[in-house]
């Protein structure tokens, strides 16, 4: 089987009742009826929700760049914590639903607050913050062990990355497993070695004469955008070891190593070193099934599925996003190659775009019928896209129930972009390319290029690739 180049490659409800937030109520008479109001605090009833949601990243020296472990820490930011949480920026989570994409199945390591927690938040911070009583405190807080279980190989770089200055820095790091003999992955897990400037790691497998090429032979290069080969695994802060279903694996042959395209952010006041490592789990034998990720998307014509927008210069269609235009729009539709003649399992699904992206948008619609999944069905929505803060999302159910795609089936992406200097990642681009207007930009891999691309993890039976 071959495949083809282009897959190859909220108004928030405030349940006081639920919370137990019940405030009295006017009889009419003068006098107040119900139920006691009951305190929310800080110990008893915030406390648990930051400890459960947020302290993987606001905890000491790490990337959330300040800490709520404490009621001193957290009781400032009562405001801001409600305020976040309430409109979904926090914690970071692109994948949601919305009215016009509601996902059928659940996601794996969904970090969202429900809606009693935000409205939890929200009493706290109204009241003014109370601390409470710390007898009522949970048990402190313990971060979650930050390894992968029996890993079979741990990787550290020779030398650190130096991370300083005030701009975000990518920069790709090669680690060679030196394998002597084939091998099949089904566990991965990065360790961030100074997590107060890791920020993201995209993780790829990458045959080790390419790797040379593009590094120069040496251990690290710079890097953006670009896919040095088949990305792999995704860390963002807070994420904890990526194992595959059982019976799933990832090949890696003796002739690849794996490149981490690490993105930075620096302090802003001090010089910075990261030496992180890369843990790596083999399975004793051949799976059933292979972890491969496909990428539909990036069409640049009407011949690859680019369909055409009324920005388009003329009737042939572009991919181009016109300066000063604050919501362009470019949808496109990639047909599941003929050769694809069984129904793949859809384990994960990425969004990307770059700086000039808004919304991401990944539908299905399936050609067979009757069909024992929907007919149309949209797969991920990320409507507040944030280039710093990308991800695989995995559906959390067993493989027999995970949504498929074969041939016939059409993937159609929808990408929002705000191509004027209302968009502050434009701005940002544009004082760093020394522009002081926007200007057109295209598909591509530079800064100030774009993308409409959805990378989507499939499982293909093992030896077929």
């Amino acid at each position: 089987m071959r495949f083809s180049a282009k897959w190859a490659l909220s108004v928030v409800a405030v349940l006081s009742a639920s919370a137990g937030l019940l405030t009295a109520c006017d009889d009419g008479g003068g006098t107040t009826t119900g139920d006691p109001v009951v305190e929310v605090t800080f110990h008893k009833d915030v406390e648990p929700i930051l400890q459960a949601h947020c302290l993987s990243c606001h905890s000491e020296g790490k990337i959330g760049g300040f800490s709520l472990a404490a009621f001193d820490d957290a009781a400032p930011m009562a405001g801001l914590m409600a305020a976040q949480t309430e409109s979904g920026l926090m914690p970071p989570w692109g994948a949601q639903d919305t009215e016009d994409c509601h996902p059928r199945l659940p996601w794996k390591n969904d970090p969202r607050l429900s809606a009693e927690e935000i409205a939890t938040l929200r009493a706290w911070s109204d009241a003014g913050a109370p601390e409470g009583d710390p007898a009522d405190a949970p048990p402190a807080y313990e971060a979650p062990p930050d390894g992968l279980p029996n890993v079979s190989q741990e990787i550290v770089p020779m030398e650190p990355s130096i991370v300083d200055g005030d701009q975000d820095l990518f920069t790709c790091v090669v680690y060679d497993p030196h394998l002597t003999e084939d091998k099949w992955l089904d566990g991965i897990h990065f360790i961030a070695g100074n997590p107060k400037v890791a920020h993201h790691a995209l993780t790829f497998r990458v045959d080790r004469a390419k790797a040379m090429e593009l590094s120069g032979g040496k251990e690290r290069f710079s890097c953006f955008g670009g896919a040095p080969g088949d990305i792999i695994h995704v860390w963002a802060p807070g994420g904890g070891p990526f194992e595959l279903p059982d019976d799933v694996g990832i090949k890696l042959t003796t002739d690849q190593v794996i490149v981490m395209q690490m993105h930075y952010h620096p302090t802003r006041t001090s010089t910075e070193e990261d030496l992180s490592t890369l843990q790596l789990r083999f399975r004793d034998a051949e799976p059933s099934w292979e972890f491969f990720v496909t990428f539909p998307g990036n069409a640049k014509d009407a011949g690859e599925g680019l369909l055409p927008d009324p920005d388009d210069r003329s009737a042939d269609p572009e991919f181009r996003i016109p300066a000063g235009v604050k919501d362009h729009v470019e949808k496109m539709t990639i047909k599941v190659p003929d050769e694809i003649i069984i129904d793949l399992p859809i384990l994960m699904v990425m969004p990307h775009m770059h700086y000039v992206g808004t919304d991401l948008k990944l539908e299905i619609h399936r050609s067979s019928l009757p069909a024992a999944e929907p007919q149309d069905e949209c797969l991920v929505h990320n409507p507040a896209w944030d280039f710093g803060w990308q991800k695989f999302y995995q559906f959390d159910v067993p493989i027999n129930q995970l949504p498929t795609a074969k041939a016939g089936d059409e993937l159609t992406l929808t990408c929002h972009y705000n191509n004027t200097k209302s968009n502050i990642f434009v701005s940002q681009a544009l004082e760093n390319q020394g522009l002081s207007e926007p200007v057109d930009v295209f598909l591509g891999e530079t800064t100030l290029d774009e993308m409409c691309l959805a990378p989507v993890g499939v499982l293909v039976p093992a030896g077929i690739l």
